[in-house]
């Protein structure tokens, strides 16, 4: 990411605003969808995430660091969805059959490893998400979630255990 651009954009330059948006734009859809499982309230998230980071740029003290404090605001405006929803996170029907060559064997693994990950909290769900789905690395989700690097990974290994003892008992 272009450290000149995030300055410029710092000083009220919209251009330069948009450019460094437009490269952070899909990972943030990622996230938010991994967080909502809905593509109208991702699109949203990032969105209100966008004009937030926008009114308040200037307060982003360290120009390398925008990926993350633009993330964050994404990930609190997934937050917020979340708790104005008060909802049941279910499993969308494009992640069901996104892939028609799957065997219905692998299809239903899929569906239990959607309905594993379902049933974690959804802070910790993202862990795994970001790890897995999304390829971070664990010193970039500790930055992103603003947890030292130790307790992502113990998070991580730790519901990654949890899935595997309850989709262990499934196969049997």
């Amino acid at each position: 990411m272009d450290e000149l651009m995030i300055v410029k954009a710092r000083k009220g330059n919209k251009d330069a605003f948009s450019q460094i948006i437009f490269e952070v734009k899909d990972e943030a859809y990622l996230l938010a969808f991994c967080y909502l499982h809905n593509s109208d309230d991702s699109m949203d998230a990032v969105c209100n995430g966008i004009e937030k980071a926008f009114i308040h740029i200037k307060k982003l003290k360290n120009p390398k660091y925008f990926k993350t404090w633009f993330l964050r605001i994404v990930i609190n405006e997934c937050n917020l969805i979340l708790r104005e929803k008060r909802r049941v996170v279910q499993v969308a029907d494009d992640i069901l059959f996104s892939n028609a060559k799957d065997t219905s064997r692998e299809l239903y693994e899929k569906v239990d490893l959607e309905r594993v990950l379902n049933d974690l909290p959804v802070s910790e769900r993202t862990l795994i998400y970001m790890k897995y789905y999304l390829g971070y690395t664990l010193e970039e989700i500790a930055e992103i979630v603003q947890l030292p690097e130790g307790t992502v990974k113990s998070k991580i290994y730790n519901n990654l255990k949890k899935m595997r003892s309850k989709l262990e008992v499934r196969e049997v």
